[in-house]
């Protein structure tokens, strides 16, 4: 069972990680008002978006490798999603969370929904160069694996 290096006392298996994308997943598909948005941004690769989510969760979890990010995809789902969609996507994923996995575990996972929440906010809210700027800086920090560093 490894353990976050910024949450040391909790431990997660790889099973529930698995549960926690499949339950996100599930419930992302059924939500009204995330499946236009969605439908622009996965289609019908939904079990290749689980396993990049699965991936990007144990990248950021246990810091043994870096996550892989698609830039395009992420600039895509900037122009996408608005602060209302991820705001609703951060409670479903806590809500996910809460099913899936203790009550420690689930409050990880929702500090790192909210921490990619808050980054994607600071990139939806703004236009031009700026909107540019940040979003290269939010890629790099993903791509880096610095997500959960207070830096």
């Amino acid at each position: 069972m490894p353990c976050p290096p910024f949450a040391p006392s909790i431990y997660f298996e790889d099973a529930d990680i698995e549960e926690l994308v499949r339950e996100f997943s599930e419930r992302l598909r059924r939500d009204q008002a995330l499946r236009q948005a969605l439908d622009r941004l996965v289609g019908n690769r939904w079990e290749q978006a689980e396993q990049v989510a699965t991936e990007f969760l144990h990248a950021t979890l246990f810091l043994q490798r870096r996550p892989q990010i698609d830039a395009e995809w992420l600039a895509r789902a900037a122009q996408e999603l608005n602060l209302p969609a991820l705001n609703r996507l951060g409670e479903i994923l806590l809500d996910c969370a809460l099913v899936a996995l203790p009550l420690h575990s689930a409050a990880v996972i929702a500090e790192i929904g909210d921490a990619l929440a808050r980054l994607l906010g600071d990139v939806v809210t703004l236009e031009g160069a700026a909107r540019g700027a940040v979003l290269d800086a939010l890629y790099d920090r993903l791509r880096s694996g610095a997500l959960m560093s207070r830096l």
